[in-house]
């Protein structure tokens, strides 16, 4: 977890020492939400290229392998979930406009992504103790090729999802799918707990006084603070040069 009054109070700062003025809860609020998804999304292409660099046996030992912090920093967010469970209702596409779930219809492989999905890691099929991996195809040329080819059609031991603005499985008798996912970050409340609905968010009472207890923290770990403070002071306009860079300290045990 980044403590967002520690980044507020850090960022305040850094507008007061470059003249930028004040900086409401309200639109650093909305800084924060971007600034959390940015890093998010760089965590992605900071994973592909150390995984690079660590084929050409370049990235450092394990304790301090760019690839496996990383990796671990990501593996927070990884999360499962039933495709297609009955009892939820909300997560199936209906056939025909309008038309309510029958959950006696089998017929109905077309789930939507849940609304948390970031990037789909991979989808199996439960069945008889085994794991059956189906083969994600997100080109509707692709999709053409395998349902009408003999050889390469979808069967329960090489089954397939059609990756689009839905999920389509097949074929359509399938025993328990599985999704398993990156899901998008949310924030953190004062007790401590994870809103998967809810950004980053720093809240005030009165005039200036921190609202501790409805202010929502970042859902990064603590070593990307100085990334989160960059973001931000960027989509600020704050010039931020090296010198200036190392001069920002938080205290990230106090964040965690």
């Amino acid at each position: 977890m980044i403590n967002v009054i520690d980044i507020y109070n850090t960022v305040r700062d850094l507008c007061n020492k470059d003249q930028k003025g004040f900086v409401t809860p309200e639109v650093f609020s909305t800084f924060a939400a971007i600034a959390q998804q940015n890093v998010y999304n760089e965590m992605f292409i900071e994973l592909a290229l150390s995984k690079k660099l660590r084929r050409s046996n370049v990235d450092n030992a394990r304790d301090k392998s760019v690839y496996k912090q990383v990796e671990e920093d990501l593996s927070y967010f990884i999360h499962e979930r039933i495709l297609g469970d009955a009892s939820l209702e909300a997560d199936y596409v209906s056939v025909d406009e309008g038309e309510a779930y029958d959950p006696s219809d089998d017929s109905i492989t077309v789930v939507r992504k849940p609304s948390n999905l970031s990037k789909i890691i991979s989808i199996r099929n439960n069945e008889d103790g085994l794991r059956t991996p189906l083969e994600l195809i997100y080109n509707s040329e692709d999709a053409d090729r395998v349902m009408n080819s003999n050889l390469s059609s979808p069967t329960r031991d090489f089954p397939i999802a059609l990756i689009s603005h839905n999920i389509e499985i097949l074929p359509v008798d399938l025993n328990e799918v599985v999704l398993k996912y990156y899901r998008i970050p949310g924030s953190i409340n004062a007790a401590g707990n994870v809103e998967g609905n809810l950004t980053p968010s720093y809240a005030q009472v009165g005039s200036g006084i921190t609202d501790v207890l409805n202010s929502r923290h970042f859902e990064l770990a603590p070593h990307y603070s100085n990334e989160i403070v960059i973001e931000i002071a960027k989509m600020i306009g704050i010039r931020l040069r090296d010198t200036f860079l190392s001069t920002i300290t938080i205290n990230e045990e106090k964040a965690e």
